[in-house]
């Protein structure tokens, strides 16, 4: 069942499932990742027979049909969402029409393909390898704890972080995997930054940890990261961080401070000072108004390539 926030009154739509059965997936408009860490199971999957041994990973859309027919000593555990969840943008007409034009958009759109993809030599199982599989179980079991937690109000941002960690990880397995069929496409080392900037943007981000990273000099990573993203690397951290900040202010009721911290700024004066410049408003007329986003955007894409 989708969770009701204990610290605000919304209702987040995830659910965690220590036990899965695979009775009831997939769950309408989510994906899930279903971990299976013991025995072996026969699928029916998509009106094809599929037998899966632990440890591997089934990546499933609501587009997908999956019976059970047997298993031997299976255990399972799953995380279902809805892609918005990770990106407001990600609803699924969208992801089905592929019209994403902002480049983080793109990039998170991306992770999405290991539960959308099905072709002849991927049916959305990923076999895990034995430190993979140890590093994935331990962060769904973070994911299961902070689902039934709560602990603060920060929790479901915390859900996100690993959440994005196993599914870069899982992308990284797909990608490198050995398929006769498969065209393997090399991450850039701007596509390694992006990754990390994505997961870690509430921690101390530096250009030198940056580029020891990448493993380039300060000027080669610049000049990379802007031929892709039309950004130098600090400014996309900015506005990265700034982005999330406009979904918190948007979403939840966190004060200020809480919201400076949690993006990734260490005083609340100097995120007040850059949210202004930036998006043109503060961010208390900013949460006053929110429907003015698109256009704080534009404001803000035009004043980073200036």
């Amino acid at each position: 069942m989708p969770q009701n926030d204990r610290h605000r009154q919304r209702v987040v739509n995830i659910e965690f499932e220590s036990h899965e059965n695979f009775s009831g997936l997939p769950l309408d408009e989510r994906v899930t990742l279903a971990l299976i860490s013991n025995g072996r199971a026969s699928f029916g999957l998509n009106n094809k027979a599929v037998t899966v041994n632990a440890p591997c990973i089934l990546l499933l859309s609501h587009y997908d049909k999956i019976k059970l027919e047997e298993s031997f000593k299976l255990a399972s555990k799953s995380f279902s969402f809805m892609p918005v969840f990770i990106n407001s943008s990600l609803t699924f007409e969208r992801l089905a029409s592929n019209d994403f034009t902002e480049l983080e958009d793109e990039h998170d759109r991306n992770m999405m393909n290991l539960f959308l993809k099905r072709d002849e030599s991927y049916d959305g199982v990923i076999d895990l390898p034995p430190g993979t599989y140890l590093r994935i179980s331990e962060w769904l079991a973070i994911i299961g704890t902070e689902t039934s937690a709560q602990s603060d109000g920060r929790w479901t941002c915390r859900i996100r972080r690993y959440l994005l960690q196993t599914l870069y990880l899982l992308d990284d397995i797909y990608m490198n995997r050995g398929s006769p069929n498969t065209i393997k496409r090399e991450k850039s080392q701007v596509d390694v930054v992006l990754e990390y900037i994505h997961t870690n943007y509430q921690n101390e981000l530096t250009l030198n940890l940056l580029c020891s990273i990448a493993h380039l000099n300060r000027t080669s990573l610049n000049r990379k990261f802007k031929q892709q993203t039309g950004r130098t690397v600090m400014d996309y951290v900015l506005n990265h961080r700034l982005k999330i900040a406009c979904e918190a202010l948007n979403h939840t009721d966190l004060s200020l401070s809480e919201i400076s911290e949690a993006v990734g700024f260490n005083h609340d004066t100097y995120f007040i000072r850059q949210f202004s410049a930036k998006i043109g408003i503060t961010p208390t007329e900013y949460r006053q108004q929110p429907t003015i986003w698109n256009r704080c955007k534009r404001r803000a894409k035009t004043q980073t390539e200036e």
